[in-house]
């Protein structure tokens, strides 16, 4: 059975110490002076170092999706700005805008997985990567972004990846013997974790990241 190829980035579906991940979200801004291309809910972001204006919104850019590059957390939201229109569900290039980022390192993702290959169950425990094959959806302002199934790194057993897959939805539409199959998955490179604020990007950090 074919799957639908719908994407939608990462999608919080859960917590690994079964809490309540919505009190985890933060305010955060985006400048216009950030050219990167649009921000969509989905997709994943990094610390860019300084704040708005008040000091009290750190300051977001969208992640280099590469082995070895944290994240730290997920885009849950836009806020909607009457100055750019309230039809725009997400952020557009080079324009100032507030988006809500869910930063808990414990958060369990859904993602679909690109057209590149099959991943079977035994990628269960195997860590991975996000691929931008696609742009956000303008009309639906999520993203683009998939599990990375082999069109550049295909998942392995390699710590230094962004994610860690943890199994299959159990959608009974969802067929792991088709491409565009949805995965549950953890960022495993979290900008938040113990291990990247004492140490990020060096192999101590990076030694105990698979298995979380």
């Amino acid at each position: 059975m074919a799957n639908v190829d719908f994407r939608f980035g990462l999608k919080p579906i859960g917590h690994l110490l079964g809490l309540n991940w919505n009190s985890a979200v933060r305010k955060c801004y985006i400048p216009a002076a950030d050219t990167s291309i649009g921000v969509f809910v989905g997709d994943t972001v990094e610390l860019a170092g300084s704040a708005d204006a008040t000091g009290a919104y750190p300051t977001v850019t969208r992640c280099t999706l590469a082995a070895t590059n944290p994240i730290a957390g997920v885009v849950v939201g836009v806020e909607p700005d009457p100055a750019v229109g309230l039809n725009i569900t997400y952020r557009q290039n080079s324009t100032s805008r507030y988006v809500w980022c869910l930063f808990d390192p414990f958060v369990i993702y859904e993602v679909q997985a690109c057209s590149a290959a099959v991943i079977t169950k035994d990628s269960v425990g195997l860590n991975a990567i996000l691929v931008a094959t696609h742009t956000g959806n303008v009309i639906t302002g999520l993203s683009g972004l998939e599990l990375d199934s082999g069109i550049g790194t295909a998942p392995a057993a390699n710590a230094t990846y962004q994610l860690l897959i943890l199994g299959a939805s159990d959608d009974p539409k969802n067929d792991i013997t088709a491409v565009n199959a949805r995965w549950h998955v953890m960022i495993s490179l979290q900008r938040f974790n113990s291990v990247w604020q004492v140490d990020t990007g060096g192999a101590a950090a990076q030694a105990g990241l698979k298995g979380v």
